[in-house]
């Protein structure tokens, strides 16, 4: 058996380690997690908003000057209020879940003055309309909750990916015999 080729070793599963960590943040700490999606975005608005200003000041037109100055207001306002994104797409979500569970409820109606089965299949739009009006009115629990899942999946497929790669190399036999089409 040959050594250890560390140059396949950090190629492999540097990344699934990588993701692993990140995992790992995003399950723990999320708030710190949107904050920090939040300050790149930022940064990255800030230095489109430059770009398009040198662009329109060189002589492009006054579009590149407005978009650039929009750009550059709406990435400070990021970088500053780093949350805003977490909490507006927790808003977001209830929103979506409450209108589900509006329409759901409005399923179970019709079926109760067709004469059908509604009492148990009431349960469900009535939890969904609950749980969106909690989510509007308390959105930041709705990002915590997705982006821990989220990491609690990043770190399932990290461990996944450095077992089956494991598990592999365990398996493939070593044979010298074979002709490299790169040599």
């Amino acid at each position: 058996m040959k050594g250890f080729d560390w140059k396949n070793i950090l190629r492999f599963d540097s990344g699934a380690v990588l993701m692993i960590l990140c995992g790992a943040v995003l399950a723990l700490k999320p708030d710190a997690a949107t904050a920090l999606i939040s300050v790149v975005l930022g940064w990255g608005l800030i230095a489109i908003g430059v770009g398009c200003l040198i662009s329109g000041f060189t002589g492009d037109g006054f579009g590149p000057i407005f978009t650039g100055a929009l750009a550059l207001l709406w990435g400070s306002w990021l970088h500053r209020n780093p949350l805003v994104i977490a909490s507006f797409l927790g808003t977001v979500l209830g929103i979506l879940v409450l209108t589900q569970g509006w329409r759901g409820m409005g399923e179970v109606l019709r079926r109760r003055r067709i004469g059908g089965f509604w009492v148990l299949t009431a349960v469900v739009p009535v939890v969904e309309f609950l749980v969106g009006i909690r989510l509007i009115f308390s959105p930041m629990s709705a990002s915590r909750m997705v982006l821990s899942i989220c990491g609690i999946v990043m770190v399932i497929c990290g461990i996944c990916s450095l077992v089956s790669r494991y598990k592999v190399t365990k398996y493939i036999p070593e044979y010298d015999g074979i002709i490299d089409a790169d040599e």
